[in-house]
């Protein structure tokens, strides 16, 4: 089994696809941990509507193709349309950022919208080249991006 971070993404109706996207994620893995969801305005998209954002920890034996495969298929399950603009609102996106220690996604270390989510499951994860841990480096981005928690979007399933 592999420890697999995945990124939650959504700006068409996040608080509806995101907890629809994770409650997929409960029925195909076994969920580790998961964020709170957080609200940010888009990435290179200019007059795209804000995204709300959460990560999961999950368990899975799949590869990473596999795993991609998987979260292509919830995707188009919850009415993502891809396009060849990568910036295209989007109902869902569901991205694997690490598989066990592996960075999968270099983006993590770059943006709030990633870090900040991850930061709050895995807070020891240091920079592969200079050792920072992702707990510092979300709080330098929360004071650079306006980000606010959405405690009001739930990700666990009620029991």
């Amino acid at each position: 089994m592999q420890r697999v971070c995945i990124e939650l993404g959504s700006n068409i109706e996040p608080a509806v696809n995101i907890p629809r996207a994770a409650a997929l994620l409960h029925e195909f893995f076994t969920v580790l941990a998961v964020s709170s969801a957080w609200e940010t305005p888009p990435v290179g998209c200019t007059g795209c509507g804000n995204y709300i954002n959460a990560a999961m920890l999950v368990e899975s034996p799949a590869t990473a193709d596999a795993l991609k495969t998987q979260l292509r298929a919830i995707e188009s399950q919850l009415g993502r349309v891809r396009t060849d603009d990568k910036f295209a609102p989007r109902t869902i996106d569901l991205d694997v950022l690490l598989v066990d220690d592996a960075l999968i996604e270099p983006d993590l270390w770059k943006y709030a919208h990633l870090a900040v989510p991850v930061a709050e499951l895995l807070p020891e994860l240091q920079h592969p080249q200079d050792g920072r841990r992702l707990r510092d480096l979300a709080n330098d981005l929360l004071v650079e991006t306006p980000i606010t928690l959405r405690a009001e979007v739930f990700l666990n399933p009620p029991q």
